[in-house]
């Protein structure tokens, strides 16, 4: 009750105080600091992996993560966390400054953590969501942020057991973060196609590419960013969701790219946990390429800076086109309707971007995906396992011994990054195609190959050696164009 005029008593207004006792309550004042972006180097780059923990005996998640985090803790592991679920831990690096130095964070410690679990009973897989996991079995991890979140979302909270690759990338101010995000919002398809690995659900084939994606999208403030200008506007908008207490930090906002300045990054959250390191650490190559692509391309052309808002409109369906058939999309290509098959649109973009990548260092990681048309989502390998197996056990012992394969591969060839150790008895478990690199369950029981029957897409043409590429001119469309539509003589290596 409150008084009015010291006359009389009345009562508080129904809609503001259920404003409040519905939102996202917490400390709801807004400081300025808290949006002060700290520029970073933009070159440096940073990755965070969600893994599943598992029951040797069932294959089903198993809520080990109490246990397994306190024993890390007392072996001195960093960087390694809970997550929303007790089922699921998080691997974080440090700041790094290439893709080799982003391997170099996550082996080491990922295969330790491997083993400590081992000892406790339980194992480690990635994928973007487990293929007969009853989500509402699972147990939410102790936490005052996740118990708020249990409140708010109610059951949807068992739709978020699902795991994700996010990928940070440093960026010099506010403005050139916005510029970057605006820029590469046509090219999520593409990272979500490449990592796609998530189409079974409580034992159901959806149907989709990344089932992942579709259940991310029954959160409030996720999806595609909105679009913003200038970093002055994103303050505003920050400003005033903060202060009407729909968010309590930045944390609250799911987009598939959200701007961190605390961390001066962008960062990258639109991909499945990818079937394989093989797979993650060419993804964090293909991310950090684009993004320096895109700062090259608006340091060149600042009218650009403000993107291109139509850009924001398509990506909606872009993105669904990617979550349903995955590399088989067909997308649209511009605002003016034209459309490709996204898997000729990606082996184009891998060989005008391999450039960059030989000028940072990330080109042994980012060759993965080439020849693209050898390449296997973590979805059509599920697809071919439960098809040949009938059973979704097969699926989740492929993950446990793929994991394991490439840890224990990187062990024999002495450290070196999983790129650099193809020739020396690393078994790439994506290239289902290529002779002689079969996982173990491919070389005992004989999987299928056959990709899983989504729509056909046009034959992409083969991505072969890069010709070289120069950045591009035409407005918020495209980062890269053919070297010849530029007289440049080593254009990428030579801008520093």
């Amino acid at each position: 009750m409150i008084h009015d005029g010291g006359t009389r008593e009345a009562p508080l207004h129904r809609e503001t105080d259920m404003s409040v006792s519905q939102g996202d309550r917490g400390t709801t004042a807004y400081k300025p600091e808290e949006m002060v972006f700290h520029p970073s180097s933009r070159r440096t780059v940073g990755a965070e992996l969600e893994l599943m923990l598992l029951d040797p005996q069932s294959g089903d998640l198993a809520p080990g993560a109490v246990r397994l985090l306190t024993t890390c803790a007392e072996e001195s592991i960093e960087n390694v966390s809970a997550e929303l679920m007790q089922s699921m831990i998080e691997l974080k690096t440090r700041v790094c400054q290439n893709v080799a130095d982003v391997r170099d964070q996550v082996v080491p410690p990922l295969r330790h953590i491997r083993n400590i679990a081992r000892s406790m009973g339980y194992q480690l897989a990635m994928s973007g969501t487990h293929p007969f996991h009853r989500p509402s079995n699972s147990a939410v991890s102790p936490s005052e942020r996740y118990e708020r979140l249990v409140e708010r979302l109610a059951y949807l909270i068992h739709q978020r057991v699902v795991f994700g690759l996010h990928i940070h990338v440093g960026m010099p101010n506010g403005d050139m973060a916005l510029g970057v995000m605006n820029q590469l919002v046509q090219y999520l398809p593409h990272l979500l196609a490449l990592s796609a690995s998530s189409p079974f659900w409580q034992d159901v084939d959806t149907g989709l590419a990344s089932c992942r994606t579709a259940l991310y999208r029954t959160l409030p403030h996720a999806g595609v960013p909105r679009y913003f200008p200038r970093w002055k506007n994103f303050r505003s908008y920050f400003r005033v969701m903060r202060e009407c207490a729909a968010i309590q930090s930045m944390k609250d906002i799911y987009w598939d790219i959200r701007p961190r300045p605390e961390f001066g990054t962008i960062e990258l959250r639109v991909c499945d946990m990818p079937a394989t390191l093989q797979t993650t650490f060419a993804l964090v190559a293909l991310v950090r390429s684009l993004a320096i692509a895109s700062q090259r391309l608006l340091e060149e052309r600042p009218q650009m800076q403000r993107g291109d808002i139509r850009r924001h409109w398509i990506a909606v369906e872009n993105k669904w086109l990617a979550t349903r058939y995955g590399l088989d999309a067909i997308y649209i290509r511009t605002p003016a309707g034209k459309r490709r098959p996204l898997r000729q649109d990606i082996a184009e973009l891998l060989n005008r971007l391999m450039p960059i990548a030989r000028e940072t260092g990330d080109d042994a990681f980012l060759s993965t995906f080439l020849p693209l048309e050898k390449f296997a989502s973590g979805a059509d390998r599920q697809r071919g396992l439960y098809r040949k197996f009938g059973s979704a056990r097969p699926l989740v012992d492929d993950m446990v011994a793929s994991l394991s394969a490439e840890l224990d591969a990187d062990t024999a060839a002495g450290g070196r990054s999983s790129a650099d150790a193809k020739g020396s008895g690393y078994t790439p478990i994506v290239a289902t195609e290529s002779k002689g690199n079969r996982t173990s369950l491919e070389s005992k029981q004989g999987v299928s190959k056959q990709p899983a029957a989504t729509p056909s897409a046009s034959t992409p043409p083969t991505a072969g050696a890069s010709s070289g590429c120069a950045p591009i001119d035409l407005p918020g469309y495209h980062l890269i164009r053919p070297s010849s539509a530029v007289d440049r003589n080593q254009p990428l290596a030579a801008r520093g």
